[in-house]
């Protein structure tokens, strides 16, 4: 037996009196007629007239229970029905979003490697300009130009020595400090040339020479010349002077290091 405020909201939501919806006549109706059965003796039942259709009611509750039960599940189907829709509508959108912001990931990732790419790139060629620069650097300190003199100045001389030779002593300043090293040529006419180191004189950049002529340098003649050494092992050879004509007192010298 439901509450009088649910009876009177079914009431309302079904659109039946309350009379109606408790069915207290016929239930009481029934209950006083099997009491007057149970107290009389067994008596063979009248026969009266048939109850016509009207007198016939159906049992209306139990239809009308069933029909609000189907109304209020067609209901609840058609709300979870819309929920459904609603929420498909909205994880339709969450993931169209996615699939856009992961093209968008996707694009920013190409880009992002592109530009990886090009920063690489561009750091190579920066460390290949940086080395060339360098190596070039490198090149114009350590190496020689033949274009441009070698030879700043040569002084030279012949002496006697003691014991009756005769002695070449010569100095030399080159024109370029580029140079490693520099050693001297004694060239004779027959094609006969011998090498003497030079010495560099402390706290200057002049290098000299001291020899002793042989007999063959002294009757036929010979040509000094200087040759230039650079770091990358290339040698440049400057002819410095011919001398020729070699007596006791005199001998005949030709300038060459600045023709």
């Amino acid at each position: 037996m439901p509450e009088v405020d649910k009876l009177i909201a079914l009431s309302r939501l079904f659109g039946v009196n309350l009379h109606d919806l408790l069915q207290v006549e016929e239930t009481a109706r029934e209950e006083t007629e099997d009491s007057e059965k149970q107290d009389l003796p067994d008596q063979p039942p009248e026969e009266g007239p048939e109850p016509s259709a009207e007198q016939v009611e159906p049992p209306r509750r139990s239809v009308r229970w069933r029909t609000a039960l189907c109304v209020l599940l067609a209901a609840v189907v058609c709300v979870q029905g819309a929920v459904l829709f609603r929420l498909n509508g909205k994880l339709e959108e969450q993931r169209n979003a996615l699939t856009g912001q992961e093209a968008k990931l996707q694009a920013l990732e190409e880009l992002t490697d592109n530009l990886t790419g090009q920063i690489s790139s561009l750091g190579s060629g920066i460390s290949q300009l940086e080395q060339a620069v360098s190596s070039r650097n490198e090149r114009t300190e350590a190496e020689l130009d033949p274009a441009l003199p070698l030879v700043a100045h040569v002084d030279f001389t012949m002496e006697t020595t003691e014991y009756g030779t005769r002695a070449l002593k010569l100095s030399l300043v080159p024109a370029q400090s580029t140079i490693r090293g520099l050693h001297f040529e004694i060239t004779c006419p027959g094609g006969t040339a011998r090498s003497h180191p030079a010495a560099q004189l402390e706290d200057s950049s002049a290098y000299t020479l001291s020899m002793i002529c042989t007999d063959e340098e002294i009757s036929g003649g010979f040509t000094v010349s200087a040759v230039f050494e650079e770091r990358s092992g290339l040698q440049y050879t400057q002819a410095l002077v011919k001398i020729s004509d070699i007596t006791a007192d005199s001998w005949n010298a030709e300038t060459l290091w600045d023709q």
